[in-house]
């Protein structure tokens, strides 16, 4: 399977919401007309609302790991306080840390080329705090070069990326896109980008 065409075909379902020429691979009919399989790999098209339900119900499920990068974590409050569709993804990762998985996150510290974005950093600082204590492993970016990637790797298995970060403007009112990628070749080459960036975060 060649994973960088499986790749691009991402990307291009991403940022330009679910077009895909038909030249570039053969597409099975499926019920679901945001749901594409190539070489059996399933990418479902996620867009602007889509993505919360979708998102927390992936973490609920997940099984074994979660590793994931965020550049913008909004922090509107002790999430066990708090009813905002962010904080209820915060819960959903200390559940499954509760339930036994390794969850991982790299989250952007706000600075970079001398420049602070303090609102940024003062939200992913605080999701920082609380989710350590909750035995979350949480590292941040160096500060060489943002990191504004929103990425989510479930299981070995499953990726969702996108436009999408974790606010509140974003996840109710945005125009944003999306994909979850099913395939472990794929997840495979996303753990290494992952692993990558974890070595150099701190």
């Amino acid at each position: 399977m060649n994973n960088r065409l499986v790749l691009i075909i991402a990307v291009i379902l991403a940022f330009a919401t679910g077009f895909i020429s038909s030249q570039m691979l053969v597409v099975k009919e499926v019920p679901s007309p945001n749901i594409i399989y190539a070489n059996g790999t399933k990418i479902m098209v996620v867009n602007d609302g889509d993505y919360y339900p979708l998102i927390l119900k992936e973490l609920n499920k997940a099984n074994s790991s979660i590793h994931m990068i965020m550049y913008e974590m909004v922090w509107y409050g002790n999430p066990e306080n708090d009813t905002h569709d962010v904080s209820r993804l915060g819960l959903a990762l200390v559940k499954a840390r509760e339930r036994g998985l390794e969850v991982k996150l790299i989250l952007e510290d706000g600075k970079s080329h001398g420049y602070t974005n303090s609102p940024l950093r003062g939200w992913n600082e605080n999701w920082s705090r609380y989710l350590r204590s909750k035995g979350i492993e949480v590292r941040f970016d160096g500060s060489s070069q943002t990191t504004h990637d929103k990425l989510v790797i479930i299981d070995h298995r499953i990726v969702i990326v996108g436009s999408t970060n974790w606010s509140d403007s974003a996840l109710n009112y945005n125009h944003e896109a999306n994909v979850l990628i099913q395939g472990r070749e794929v997840a495979e080459e996303y753990e290494e980008y992952f692993e990558t960036l974890w070595q150099q975060s701190s």
